[in-house]
């Protein structure tokens, strides 16, 4: 049961680093960039499209550690429960447009579905409910012991 606990955790983690090597590579090429509707400033400056892109995925690639770390399987980092919801929030909150996306499909409102708008809104989704599944059920073990 325990471990089963600690999946969701490491699928959230999953997702972060998925997530980072995605990022790298839409920072590595401004077609990459364009086609997910990169601010129009980024997508004229390869090295300011390399700079943001790759600090975007330096911080997915640390919200993985922070989901390794709830799951015991790094040091516990500091304010572990903390950020762990902090993500859970953010990745939910970017999920959700995918709601915009729905309504547009059955007709409650006008606008242009995006292939990629929607993917990516299903992918932080997923993270999200990983995140926010995995924080809760793992809090009680994410608990620093404070020995002296």
């Amino acid at each position: 049961m325990n471990m089963n606990k600690k999946l969701w955790l490491y699928y959230a983690a999953g997702f972060s680093f998925f997530m980072a090597v995605c990022q790298m590579i839409i920072s590595l090429s401004p077609a990459a960039a364009a086609y997910f509707q990169g601010p129009p400033q980024l997508l004229a400056d390869r090295w300011m499209l390399f700079f943001i892109g790759g600090a975007a995925a330096v911080l997915l690639a640390i919200g993985g550690l922070y989901a390794l770390s709830g799951a015991g399987s790094i040091r516990h980092l500091p304010l572990l429960r903390v950020i762990l919801v902090i993500l859970s929030v953010i990745f939910l909150l970017r999920g959700l447009s995918v709601i915009r996306t729905i309504l547009i499909f059955i007709g409650m409102a006008k606008g242009e579905i995006l292939t990629a708008a929607w993917t990516s809104s299903l992918v932080f989704l997923a993270a999200g409910i990983t995140y926010a599944a995995g924080t809760i059920l793992n809090w009680k073990e994410m608990k620093v012991s404070r020995q002296a």
